[in-house]
């Protein structure tokens, strides 16, 4: 196939032509076909594909409105009969090309820290690293193998989480902003596994879902999620208070009915370290920017 590919808009029926090279992408599998159908149904989701000349999908991509100005990149893939021609830029300037008319001003992605072909491939086309964050993962209840605490048993916080109403949105967001870890993840919180600007108005509307948290002298935002999992966007601590804010948290989790808490925080050594403290599995990963 000559370069460049023809990339088009994807279609219901690329569904299993797509399966076919995304289904083994990583050691765990893919995602794609989970979302595949829920993407092409949402307004605020663009996914394209190229094409091989008998019409074929070889490569897709997908791009996310996550606010007026601020798109998300995802899901490039390239079937590996393909790759080394060029075809995910692409497929790239055509997502960049939907949100820029859409109004976006900046594009971001996430990539894991020991995926060195991605890495490599995104800093040569020009997006660059804004920021470094750890998605920390735990076990939590009756699902957890090890408690942790002394014999065995899981030592409840000091600190309990309780509902933050709106009025305490302006000094968490404050706090965050000046803060170690404000600071280090560029003013995003993770929404699912995207990234985007934290406001105020986010934790407005989080105290009215009752998913804010005040807990001591800090705060989180977390709900129950999807697999039993109970998911942590955001927080806002000291370095002496983390322990308990994080345990905090997993008792939340825990009396939510969940199996397992995942916590996004940014690459700062001492919260990282805490939370591998408290048994948490951590992964680095890294988000990069481009203007549209």
């Amino acid at each position: 196939m000559d370069h460049p590919a023809r990339v088009r808009p994807a279609l219901l029926s690329d569904s299993a032509a797509i399966a076919e090279f995304t289904t083994d992408t990583f050691d765990w599998g893919d995602y794609i076909t989970d979302v595949f159908d829920e993407w092409l149904e949402s307004e605020d989701t663009f996914v394209a594909v190229a094409e091989s000349d008998d019409g074929r999908p070889i490569a897709l991509g997908a791009v996310r409105m996550l606010s007026p100005t601020e798109a998300w990149y995802s899901a490039a893939r390239v079937h590996p009969d393909f790759r080394g021609r060029g075809i995910a830029a692409d497929v790239s300037r055509a997502l960049r090309t939907w949100a820029h008319d859409r109004g976006a001003v900046v594009g971001r992605l996430l990539i894991e820290d020991s995926n060195d072909v991605a890495i490599r491939h995104v800093e040569k086309n020009g997006p660059r690293r804004v920021a470094s964050v750890v998605r920390c993962t735990k076990r939590v209840g009756d699902a957890s193998p090890s408690p942790d605490g002394n014999g065995g048993r899981r030592l409840p916080s000091k600190l309990r989480a309780r509902p933050a109403g709106s009025t305490e949105a302006q000094p968490a967001y404050a706090s965050w902003s000046v803060g170690e870890l404000g600071r280090a993840s560029r003013g995003l919180i993770g929404i699912g596994w995207a990234f985007r600007r934290l406001t105020p108005a986010d934790l407005e509307a989080a105290a009215r879902a009752n998913t804010f948290w005040e807990i001591g002298a800090g705060w989180a935002l977390g709900a129950p999620a999807p697999d039993a999992r109970f998911e942590v966007a955001w927080l806002e601590t000291r370095e002496e208070d983390a322990s308990d804010l994080i345990r905090s948290l997993i008792d939340l989790a825990i009396g939510s009915g969940a199996e397992s808490i995942s916590i996004w925080v940014p690459a700062v050594g001492w919260i990282v370290q805490t939370a591998r403290r408290l048994g948490f599995e951590t992964t680095p990963m890294h988000v990069y920017a481009r203007e549209i």
